[in-house]
């Protein structure tokens, strides 16, 4: 089974920082209906980009829009817009402003930076569910060690003097549930 990416608002304002930081080209990314998620110009953001919308209707990976064709294009000015693609996931588009051919190349190099950040996050993001998921399965543990604990504490008041010896048993697993709880509690918190 192929694993399903995602491009979140963040992580695209991330990315056109970047682009801005490094050369200073204006840069928007688009999501996959045709609307801008984030740009350098936060007016932009959640704004229709035709040019861009066009692209995914007819399933084109990249296109340069001149300042003719962006006049006639809402929501579009000129530049070199290309796709976000893992495997053949479609996860958006960078578009860069400027004369096409002269930020082609910072757009598919700013397309390259957006495939490493978004697979960075995507990892961070399976480690943090591994992570979660490895906590519950302690706290699960030690839930059930209280419960023994506790059933423990109870036969070893039966047996009375001679359940003296069970009884340090049971404490420190009790002990012990209470402490695995605090931890996994401060982790969460």
């Amino acid at each position: 089974m192929s694993e399903s990416y995602r491009l979140n608002t963040e992580l695209a304002q991330k990315i056109v920082a970047n682009i801005m930081t490094a050369s200073g080209a204006g840069a928007n990314v688009i999501g996959t209906d045709g609307v801008i998620i984030a740009s350098y110009d936060p007016t932009r953001v959640g704004s229709y980009h035709e040019g861009g919308h066009r692209m995914i209707i007819h399933d084109l990976d990249e296109h340069a829009i001149s300042e003719e064709m962006a006049a006639s294009m809402a929501g579009t000015k000129a530049g070199y817009i290309g796709s976000i693609r893992l495997g053949s996931q479609r996860l958006g588009l960078i578009g860069i402003r400027g004369d096409p051919e002269k930020v082609k190349p910072l757009q598919k190099m700013a397309e390259l930076a957006a495939q490493e950040a978004i697979l960075r996050d995507a990892s961070a993001r399976r480690e943090r569910e591994e992570i979660r998921a490895m906590e519950e399965e302690i706290v699960e543990i030690a839930e059930n060690m209280r419960i023994l604990a506790m059933n423990g504490s109870i036969q070893a008041a039966k047996l009375g003097e001679r359940g003296q010896a069970f009884k340090v048993v049971v404490s420190e697993m009790r002990k012990l549930s209470e402490r695995i709880q605090q931890i996994v509690g401060r982790r969460g918190a």
